[in-house]
């Protein structure tokens, strides 16, 4: 199988998807834009799986 690692390069990939989630959602909350509202709502839980997926891939591999 295929040992996908991420590396400094994700991270900052990981912290662009984190500011645009939290701007989407601090615009839509100020302006009460629905639809803004919507994308940031969507954004969230999904900036938080990636964030997920990437702190798992940075660990140190487990070795049996």
């Amino acid at each position: 199988m295929v040992s996908l690692r991420s590396g400094r390069q994700d991270r900052f990939l990981v912290g662009v998807v984190w500011l645009l989630t939290v701007l989407v959602l601090g615009l839509g909350i100020a302006t009460l834009n629905p639809v803004l509202l919507v994308w940031g709502v969507l954004g969230l839980p999904a900036a938080v799986f990636l964030t997920y997926v990437h702190v798992r891939d940075t660990r140190p591999p487990s070795d049996p």
